[in-house]
């Protein structure tokens, strides 16, 4: 931080401390926050990241400790809440109560995957032929291009149109793909649960 100029403090201290210009002892108070932003006040700013205490000179005081509000206690993280575990509790019986074995698990995962799957082979095949009709538009512009004559208005708005279509099919596809990859995860996490509360047996 670069030092403050003596003539600097003067001009804020009038400033800001007119009704104190007669007292000897005035004191200001410079406050830099969070974003490097100075401030001057008649009053200490506990909530400052930094602050300095300025004499009606531009003379550093030195610097007093500034009390701050009491933290509370953190709590403890190995306790778990209670809530948490009552919570966990039902899942086990629910998924306990759903399946009974892995196999079936992996059945209702292929089950919940298929619409998604059905969604994404439809834009894969969408995607295919815009990209297609794409490479031939910008095989006729390259074409014309080469002969150095002038690009139809049509054929340019073509080409924009079908790189912008294939711009939010490819966007959808992303969007189904995350959408199967959560419910993967989901059951995946849902037999390895199955897996550990078999082993375990019964309580």
């Amino acid at each position: 931080m670069k030092p403050i100029g003596v003539l600097t403090c003067l001009i804020a201290a009038a400033l800001v401390l007119p009704a104190q210009a007669g007292q000897g002892n005035a004191h200001m108070y410079k406050c830099i926050d969070s974003a490097g932003k100075a401030y001057y006040s008649d009053k200490m700013n506990p909530d400052c990241d930094q602050s300095l205490e300025l004499n009606r000179q531009g003379v550093v005081m030195p610097k007093k400790q500034v009390a701050k509000p009491a933290q509370l206690s953190k709590p403890d993280p190995a306790v778990v809440p209670s809530g948490n575990s009552k919570q966990q509790e039902r899942r086990d019986r629910a998924l306990m109560a759903t399946y009974t074995s892995e196999a079936e698990i992996d059945a209702a995962r292929d089950r919940s995957l298929a619409i998604p799957a059905q969604g994404t082979k439809s834009i894969e095949s969408k995607l295919e032929k815009l990209n297609t009709h794409l490479t031939e538009l910008k095989r006729q512009a390259d074409t014309l291009a080469t002969q150095k004559k002038p690009l139809p208005p049509h054929l340019l708005e073509d080409v924009n149109a079908s790189q912008r279509a294939v711009s939010g099919l490819e966007a959808d596809l992303a969007q189904r793909k995350a959408q199967s990859d959560s419910i993967s995860a989901k059951y995946e996490a849902d037999k390895q649960r199955f897996r550990e509360l078999k082993s375990a047996g019964p309580q």
